[in-house]
């Protein structure tokens, strides 16, 4: 990870980094007024802060955009449904890639017992900022975890989620970073949290050309899919579980801005899921 920004030129040259924000949008301003008790006279600054921050920690366009202030789950269709399911006892809610843990503080906002959430990343550094741009380390009391989705269970923290199960899987921004063949590796190590009727929801970087394109890191791609081959992906991933899979999907252009972004072009849509286990 680099130290500084200036260590980070050649992200900040490939269009990863934007200028400051001069007014941040209205359901993230609401979240930390209303949950963290921000004054509206300090979000904007607060947000800067943040963000210069996490991208020293970690230099990537989520951060760098300011993409983590576009909350996701909240947008997602069965929202008001995930809601519900995570306020009964014995749930549990996984948020993988989860980034400043902004869409699991949405939740405890929405009436959701905090210690059916869990957040997990590979970076431990963007967790420790989370608490600091929501002020919360004293207050929540849902469980952060770090692991990397393809150690799996070789990880006793992951080892203990399997043993816990999972209701809802919140998975965005995440397997579009990777070739097909990692995300089908990552899948396999995602079933084996899920409960059966649980689901995995979330957003993606997809394609109405699906196939290969430049990853971030220099000389690796990582694939985009429509909603065809996400089914297919699936289908596969169910064959070699021994596990069944509803996929369901839409492409549309919402947040994509392909004449003014490094990772995005002319066949770019947001790709929107839900994965059930039915068996």
């Amino acid at each position: 990870m680099a130290a500084t920004l200036a260590a980070s030129s050649p992200e900040l040259t490939r269009g990863w980094f934007q200028n400051q924000l001069t007014e941040v949008n209205e359901p993230f301003r609401k979240l930390l007024e209303k949950y963290s008790g921000i004054t509206s006279c300090e979000v904007v600054e607060h947000v800067n802060q943040i963000r210069e921050e996490g991208f020293k920690a970690n230099p990537y366009p989520c951060i760098g955009l300011y993409r983590f202030t576009n909350l996701t789950l909240v947008t997602h269709p069965l929202y008001a449904t995930i809601v519900a399911r995570l306020k009964r006892p014995d749930t549990t809610y996984l948020d993988i890639g989860c980034c400043f843990g902004q869409d699991l503080r949405q939740l405890v906002c929405d009436g959701v017992p905090s210690e059916h959430l869990v957040g997990l990343d590979i970076e431990a550094p963007l967790i420790e900022l989370g608490y600091a741009l929501f002020r919360d380390r004293k207050t929540l009391r849902s469980q952060f975890l770090i692991a990397d989705v393809f150690k799996g269970a070789s990880q006793e923290t992951w080892a203990a989620l399997q043993r816990r199960g999972v209701d809802v899987l919140h998975c965005s921004a995440f397997f579009h970073l990777f070739p097909l063949e990692q995300q089908l590796e990552a899948a396999r190590e995602l079933v084996a949290l899920v409960k059966v009727g649980g689901v995995i929801v979330g957003r993606q970087s997809g394609s109405v050309k699906p196939g290969n394109l430049p990853a971030m890191q220099d000389n690796l791609h990582s694939y985009r899919h429509d909603v065809i081959t996400l089914v297919d992906l699936w289908h596969e991933v169910g064959r070699i579980t021994d596990t069944r899979w509803n996929v369901e999907g839409t492409l549309d252009m919402v947040g994509v801005n392909a004449c003014n972004s490094a990772v995005e072009d002319e066949n770019s849509r947001r790709l929107l899921f839900t994965i059930t286990r039915i068996a």
